[in-house]
């Protein structure tokens, strides 16, 4: 399986470079994010590190569960991505939802976790929402950080050497302190609070929306857009306005279809023929959004 601890000097270069471009803001967390990725390539090596694991706390809508998906995206991940949300699990049947039903119980002999790690091809794992469940998952997750291996309730194991194992929690670090036992907190490698982004980072994240929904426009249907439609979104969001990135989005999406009203849906081009006629121009729409989605 893929992983960060397998690249090439020049690949791991690569891999910081995009990384960094990738997420918006938290440029300390980005630095010492190189240096834990490093270090633990080293002691993975040496069999003294089996999992690289990241507790993120922060508000809704700052980057943490983006940190795991551009980690995901950075090193090519082609099949499916590993996300489990502990939002789900948390009523007293949990840990069996989690990681299958002992043998005699009807149902799957397999858990959400067995399967999401056996359909990545990358050795990564989010767990969104931590703080929503309970003690037992807790331990059981203190187990895997320290054995470096998941067991199944049937005593199958799936061995995590190499993988990065990346928490998120919504909470504040005086809760962290209460929720989270001494024990558990230890074992996390890397702790961090995720701030609000500046002004600037919402920016430059309009800009990379902007330039990816251009090729996905472009590549589609062979229209030109980029510079025309990083310019009107600029002009039309106000960033100061929206706390984190998934409400800018949401506005960048409404415009974007504003911006398709305006300039390729209502008016005539430079010929005076309409770029699409009345009866195509909704269904153009649900395509730009359907790439825009995806």
């Amino acid at each position: 399986m893929n992983g960060s601890h397998n690249l090439t000097d020049p690949e791991l270069f690569e891999f910081f470079e995009n990384f960094r471009l990738k997420l918006y803001g938290h440029a300390k967390f980005k630095d010492d994010f190189e240096e834990q990725i490093r270090t633990f390539r080293i002691f993975n090596k040496l069999g003294e590190h089996k999992i690289l694991s990241f507790f993120l706390m922060g508000e809704s809508g700052v980057g943490k569960t983006e940190v795991a998906r551009n980690i995901f995206n950075c090193l090519n991940g082609e099949k499916k991505f590993a996300k489990i949300n502990f939002g789900n699990y948390s009523n007293e049947f949990s840990l069996s939802s989690l990681i299958g039903s002992a043998r005699g119980y009807i149902g799957s002999e397999d858990g959400e976790i067995f399967m999401k790690v056996r359909e990545t091809d990358i050795g990564l794992l989010l767990i969104d929402e931590f703080e929503k469940s309970n003690s037992a998952l807790f331990n059981y997750f203190l187990e895997v950080l320290e054995s470096g291996k998941m067991t199944s309730s049937m005593g199958k194991e799936i061995d995590l050497n190499g993988f990065i194992i990346v928490f998120t929690s919504n909470i504040s670090k005086d809760d962290f302190k209460n929720r989270i036992s001494p024990e558990l907190r230890s074992r996390f490698d890397y702790k961090c609070i995720f701030t609000l982004l500046s002004n600037e980072s919402k920016e430059k994240y309009v800009e990379f929306r902007a330039e990816n929904i251009s090729k996905k426009v472009h590549s589609e249907f062979q229209i030109e857009i980029g510079e025309q439609l990083k310019n009107y979104l600029l002009e039309v969001v106000n960033v100061s306005s929206y706390k984190n990135m998934r409400d800018i989005n949401k506005q960048i999406k409404k415009e974007f279809l504003n911006y398709l009203k305006i300039y390729h849906m209502g008016q005539e081009d430079e010929n005076n023929n309409e770029i699409e006629t009345s009866n195509n121009r909704f269904g153009l729409a649900r395509r730009f959004l359907n790439l825009f989605n995806s």
